[in-house]
């Protein structure tokens, strides 16, 4: 089988050095080739020459460097608009501050797949060892979409309903005894979820029998959703997995926007996804 590894950098040259580093140390099984291309999203000429760097060291990486920067989904579209979309061939889309478990390809082969599982969903761990997938199980609960569309209604409005709610939160912490004897949640099992966290999808061969690309239309946030859709529409679904493993480290180059410009990018987007939740 061919494996295809593909994320977009953004200034964020130390992250795709250590992405590509650990595709190096990957088991790969005999028979099995495995090719990265590193999407760059415009990124300032320093960082840029570091990614150069870091890909000319590795014969199995490319580089795809854009002259502007279309964005998260359209920036992976970029890869896989030149990639094979044959049988024997997975897509594995993502941030570019991952770390795969070094048996990663060794367990996504033994998964046993139908050809309605368009997307696989990885076990994702942040670096504080929250668990980010299976993201959104079944559908979002009424309440919550009645939230999320007053939060969007204005700025001011959305800080103070997060200032309201965690400081609920807060509260109900102090005054809730603390629980005793509580036994850890044990690990979902391999399932069919609603949508993925966005760090990472394995984009599986009939997802191609349907579509050529992501769905694009977001700049940023928002992503989960446009994709559920796309499974969906098809008559598909996604199937979360946990023995894939991926570290997330969360990168910086998103947590860097102002909060007000964020707040902005993110409601842009909702607008567009908003009827997919």
């Amino acid at each position: 089988m061919k494996f295809v590894f593909i994320a977009v950098n953004y200034n964020g040259a130390a992250h795709t050095e250590n992405y590509l580093q650990s595709l190096q140390e990957m088991t790969l099984p005999d028979g099995d080739t495995l090719e990265a291309i590193i999407v760059d999203n415009n990124s300032p000429d320093s960082d840029l020459e570091k990614v150069r760097s870091s890909v000319a060291q590795r014969p199995f990486a490319r580089l795809i460097a854009q002259d502007h920067n279309p964005g998260y989904f359209r920036g992976l579209n970029a890869g896989i608009d030149t990639c094979p979309k044959t049988e024997g061939t997975l897509l594995v889309v993502g941030n570019n501050d991952l770390k795969f478990a070094m048996d990663f390809i060794i367990r996504l082969k033994e998964i046993p797949y139908e050809k309605d599982v368009l997307v696989i969903a990885p076990n994702i761990t942040t670096l504080d060892g929250r668990r980010q997938n299976p993201h959104v199980v079944k559908n979002v609960p009424y309440s919550e979409l009645v939230m999320t569309r007053i939060y969007f209604t204005n700025y001011y409005i959305g800080q103070a309903g997060r200032l309201i709610n965690r400081t609920i939160r807060s509260l109900l912490r102090r005054v809730r005894p603390a629980p005793k004897n509580v036994r850890p949640k044990p690990e979902p099992g391999r399932m069919k979820i609603k949508r993925g966290i966005g760090a990472c999808y394995v984009l599986t061969p009939y997802f191609f029998h349907h579509y050529q690309r992501l769905d694009g239309r977001v700049f940023l946030w928002g992503e989960e959703a446009l994709l559920s859709h796309q499974v969906e529409s098809a008559g598909g679904c996604t199937l979360y997995d946990p023995s894939i493993k991926i570290l997330h480290h969360e990168s910086a180059s998103v947590k860097s926007i102002e909060s007000r410009k964020r707040y902005e990018i993110v409601k842009a987007s909702y607008k567009i996804y908003r009827d997919y939740l």
